[in-house]
């Protein structure tokens, strides 16, 4: 596989994050959680999240030749008054479908545990659907651990 440089985002890259999640959500959405918006990354909506992602929180781009092959979006969370550590989040990441299982994911999330570092931050938290039992191996793979679980009632 060719060189893979991780780097921070810029809005020139917005174009090919939305596309990224996009395909996070179709993967999503038909697989583990139909109450997503499927169509949501390409909306008004979700154009405006990454453009403030890319400004006033973090996003890294993995990038092989010219082309986005993956992105991770971060961000810094307010100290809760009752939760002694500080915690940072891996809002969400995807890599093109072509590119999974050659360690880009874990380039990612290094970058960002390093960017982490450099906050003061003492964890890092990220969701991923109960029934994606790849996601939730792969961010163990990555030092995760369990943490909280959410559950659902649908009335």
């Amino acid at each position: 596989m060719e060189k893979v440089i991780i780097r921070k985002a810029g809005l020139e890259d917005l174009t090919s994050i939305q596309k990224l999640n996009d395909n996070l959500f179709d993967l999503e959405f038909n697989n583990f959680d139909d109450t997503l918006k499927r169509e949501w990354a390409l909306e008004k909506e979700g154009q405006e999240y990454f453009e403030d992602m890319i400004k006033n929180e973090i996003v890294f781009v993995a990038q092989i030749e010219d082309k986005i092959v993956g992105y991770l979006a971060g961000s810094i969370c307010e100290q809760i008054s009752y939760i002694k550590e500080t915690f940072a989040e891996l809002d969400n990441m995807c890599i093109d479908d072509k590119y999974r299982r050659f360690g880009i994911g874990t380039l990612l999330i290094d970058e960002f545990k390093k960017y982490c570092k450099e906050k003061n931050m003492q964890n890092i938290k990220v969701t991923a659907s109960a029934k994606n039992s790849r996601a939730i191996q792969f961010y163990i793979k990555n030092g995760f651990e369990d943490y909280n679980i959410t559950l659902k009632f649908k009335i």
